[in-house]
């Protein structure tokens, strides 16, 4: 089962937690990485977004703009995951997408391995 979320409605939640930067943290784990950020994703499902994930080098980091030529909301994203991203690294980035900052339940949610 696969739990959709919605970072809108927990906006006062999220605002009160602090994130650290984990763009750079990584992992020893064997997992396919850019697997599990298009899992995350569909289970985010940014609103009026394109994303495009790809290999990185040296750090989960994120790129995005407006989508020229459609709806003046209609926006991209190019999510870069390296070899050695963690998972709550690569899940902060997804989470990200949303708009707001993401509540921890979220982030428990994209962490957990019931895929």
């Amino acid at each position: 089962m696969s739990a959709r979320l919605d970072p809108s409605k927990d906006r006062a939640l999220a605002a009160e937690v602090e994130y650290e930067d984990l763009s750079d943290e990584s992992s020893s784990d064997s997992f396919d990485r850019v697997a599990f950020a298009m899992d995350a994703l569909e289970r985010v499902r940014p609103h009026r977004m394109t994303v495009a994930v790809c290999e990185g080098v040296k750090r989960v980091h994120v790129e995005a703009g407006r989508a020229w030529g459609g709806a003046p909301d209609e926006r991209w994203a190019i999510l870069f995951v390296p070899k050695t991203a963690s998972r709550r690294a690569i899940s902060l980035a997804v989470a990200g997408l949303g708009g707001a900052r993401p509540a921890p339940y979220q982030l428990d949610l994209l962490l957990r391995d019931d895929r």
